[in-house]
């Protein structure tokens, strides 16, 4: 007999054996799984001498009648076979389903939407709220509109979580999802929706005032384009309000925008001259970040040549050196009070909308020296 012969027999006796031994007949071959091969309900039935339904209401933690020894045995059995529930069909058959999407705006295909520390940050909370009530978190990108519905419907989920600027969209999603939709940092005209922020205008006036009580008059802003934002927009509007109120204008040389070429080269035009800026605020912690690096390769010193504010309050912030002062934000509880939402919305769907406006405060460090 040829090697090749060898080789084919030897792997159609093993498979016979292993077909043997878990009761699999011909014919009852899947896809593969962690066995070989999908396992079904029938699968451990048939191995367990039980029914199929009895399988069913133990492994869906309904035991009923079933004793706890046949319970525990057939349990055993499932994980020794490597069963794996469809959690999918599951949902189809009982129209609901353990799954919550959040839903993160793609603006750019080639960067990645998770590089925002922030984003991770939140979504990391977000997904533990979450597990805790029973339900997995699922991220899915999307760019417009159109994608939004198409993914909602098609993945049968019991909710959804916007993260990121849907304010043009809201009045459409409304009207064409039916399952509990929750925003956050929405600036949407639309009243009727639940939403969970933070009070951004409120964050803006904290940074001024910290300037100005160190003596610092001449500042400046980093940040996006603050009309494209929601809460860009309202974190410079509170900043600045609290500047003319003091009599000092945030004069348009003093805008950096986030998207400038040589952020180096503008931080050294700056702190230069007879009236050299002394601090500047920035609209979030990894733009504060970006300053740091930048003023270090030029030779700047933070805070003796410039002062810095950012906003969130990171975990980096306080490992950064010199620590950041930063706008803090609790991100754990926001994604505590957006579950919460959640679950509200889902055991009653007929809940009136909300809008949670949470509080922030000032983490005072070393990037901010007194004048």
């Amino acid at each position: 007999m040829c090697e090749k012969c060898i080789i084919i027999l030897l792997a159609i006796t093993s498979r016979r054996n292993f077909y043997r031994k878990y009761g699999i007949k011909k014919g009852q071959r899947k896809e593969k799984g962690n066995y070989g091969y999908m396992v079904t309900l029938k699968d451990i039935a048939e191995r367990a001498g039980v029914s199929s339904m009895t399988v069913s209401r133990v492994m869906n933690g309904k035991r009923g009648a079933v004793s706890q020894e046949t319970s525990e045995r057939i349990k055993k059995i499932a994980q020794e076979m490597g069963y794996v529930p469809n959690s999918s069909a599951r949902a189809l058959a009982s129209r609901s389903s353990r799954l919550i999407t959040a839903l993160l705006q793609e603006y750019d295909e080639d960067r990645n939407p998770l590089e925002d520390s922030y984003t991770s940050c939140f979504l990391g909370e977000l997904a533990l709220q979450i597990k805790k009530e029973g339900y997995d978190l699922m991220l899915h990108y999307v760019k417009d509109y159109s994608e939004i519905t198409y993914s909602l419907k098609s993945w049968n989920v019991a909710g959804a979580v916007f993260i990121g600027m849907f304010d043009e969209s809201i009045r459409k999603l409304q009207e064409n999802n039916h399952i509990p939709l929750i925003f956050t940092d929405s600036y949407s005209s639309v009243r009727s929706i639940t939403n969970v922020g933070i009070d951004d205008y409120r964050g803006g006036e904290l940074a001024a005032e910290y300037f100005l009580e160190n003596g610092h008059r001449n500042v400046a802003f980093y940040g996006p384009e603050a009309l494209d934002n929601g809460v860009v927009m309202h974190r410079l509007r509170g900043f600045v309000s609290v500047l003319r109120k003091a009599g000092i204008s945030l004069v348009q040389e003093n805008f950096i925008n986030l998207g400038v070429q040589d952020l180096g080269g503008e931080l050294v035009r700056l702190c230069s001259g007879d009236n050299p800026v002394t601090g500047i605020f920035t609209t979030a912690d990894n733009c504060a970040y970006q300053i740091y690096s930048e003023a270090y390769r030029k030779g700047l010193s933070i805070p003796k040549d410039l002062s810095v504010i950012g906003f969130d309050d990171l975990s980096m912030s306080e490992l950064v050196t010199p620590p950041l002062t930063t706008v803090r934000q609790d991100i754990k509880k926001k994604a505590l009070v957006t579950c919460e939402l959640l679950m509200k919305n889902i055991r009653e769907p007929d809940s009136p909308a909300e809008n949670i406006v949470l509080n922030v405060e000032l983490s005072r460090r070393k990037s901010v020296r007194k004048l």
